[in-house]
């Protein structure tokens, strides 16, 4: 939605042409000593539908507008927000459908415990699969899997510096299943639910 076009913001910049103050009277009259301070705070619900709590209600402490109108402009705000919300989300998860491509996540003993290890666990914690593995039929993609996991805890003793033993693998076949194995490659959980690379999972999330 066009910026200033909320209904929460409609109904303030209606308040503010009744009150006969110019924006930053305004904002010293609902009680900010910094006008600067306080024209950001408004500015904030004028153009984005929400802002600091306060500065809302400072201006219904001031002003007194009709409690009816005001929360039905919140509540119809709130809708148009969490509608923004949902195709923001379909838009992204479209956009990482089409570049998804398979990998195997490492499960460890030990996480993350920093933004540093975070980056390193990103690293080293995901295994891709070769190129050509996607025109593979499924069964052989399984076997690819499952060879690559055992190459990897013979070649690892089965531990990783700073995450401790290697407790299992998932492997992501498509955006939205993941088969889990053992560490031996055997086939623990056949029809798991979706699991996403983290950057990808707090793109959806955040």
């Amino acid at each position: 939605m066009p910026q200033g076009a909320y209904p929460i913001s409609r109904f303030l910049r209606q308040t503010i042409t009744d009150s006969g103050l110019c924006r930053s009277e305004f904002v010293q009259a609902i009680g900010y000593k910094n006008a600067a301070k306080g024209l950001r705070r408004l500015d904030e619900w004028l153009q984005n539908g929400s802002g600091d709590e306060g500065c809302l209600q400072k201006i219904i402490d001031a002003f007194h507008p009709d409690p009816t109108a005001l929360e039905h402009a919140l509540v119809e705000t709130e809708r148009i927000h969490q509608r923004e919300h949902d195709e923001a989300v379909r838009e992204i998860e479209e956009r990482e459908r089409r570049r998804f491509k398979p990998f195997v996540w490492i499960h460890t003993v030990d996480g993350a415990h920093s933004f540093l290890t975070a980056v390193a666990e990103r690293q080293v914690k995901v295994l891709r699969l070769p190129d050509g593995f996607e025109h593979l039929s499924e069964p052989a993609k399984l076997e690819a899997v499952q060879r690559r996991v055992r190459e990897l805890y013979q070649k690892t003793g089965g531990k990783y510096i700073g995450f401790g033993e290697i407790l299992r693998y998932r492997y992501a076949s498509d955006f939205d299943h993941s088969i889990v194995l053992d560490i031996d490659g055997s086939v623990i959980e056949e029809n798991g639910s979706r699991f996403l690379l983290p950057e990808v999972w707090m793109e959806l999330h955040k």
